[in-house]
């Protein structure tokens, strides 16, 4: 069990679609709108692994293969939006808004890193399915919501300066897109 604990705090606290996606929305909207997003990605996950778990030996390989396809476009689409995104010394867009609850909910079935790391952790590791969910929960939250408060924490600091809020951006896109080679 100490192992799989240790499995889920690395795979949920490492750079990848949803921790840069966070951390843009935490740049960009602060913590208090960025919430909903954080919940979605959050408890998404925790339904996929549950789900996913029950239903494993159910769904042929070429439903994950579709899947996979369709994660890299929306990864692909969203690393694109991130990186394009408007930096503060231009006019804020009044229709910008950040992920809602059910699109990151939503998000996490064609999020290529959530799906590795659901069927890895059920597959390579002998713990009782139930169990395995509760760690996910415990340890997948915290580790989550530290890219929202590092994006926030830099919120101010990055919106006086133009080209470094860029940069970030653009390197937010960046690891979105690199972590589709890792999966």
């Amino acid at each position: 069990m100490f192992e799989f604990g240790i499995f889920a705090f690395v795979t949920s606290i490492t750079p990848g679609p949803n921790n840069s996606m966070l951390m843009a929305s935490g740049i960009r909207f602060g913590r208090k709108k960025s919430l909903p997003h954080f919940f979605g990605i959050w408890l998404g996950f925790n339904f996929l692994f549950f789900l996913g778990g029950n239903l494993l030996s159910y769904i042929p390989e070429v439903v994950f293969q579709y899947l996979q396809y369709a994660g890299y476009i929306v990864i692909t689409y969203i690393a694109y939006k991130i990186a394009l995104t408007k930096t503060s010394d231009k006019q804020t867009n009044s229709s910008e808004k950040p992920f809602t609850f059910f699109q990151a909910a939503l998000f996490q079935w064609v999020n290529p890193k959530g799906v590795v790391m659901a069927v890895s952790g059920l597959t390579a590791f002998d713990i009782p399915h139930l169990q395995a969910n509760l760690i996910y929960l415990l340890v997948g939250g915290p580790c989550v919501i530290t890219w929202l408060f590092l994006g926030e924490a830099l919120q101010n600091f990055l919106l006086k300066n133009a080209k470094l809020e860029r940069l970030v951006y653009v390197l937010l896109a960046l690891s979105m897109i690199s972590s589709l080679l890792l999966a």
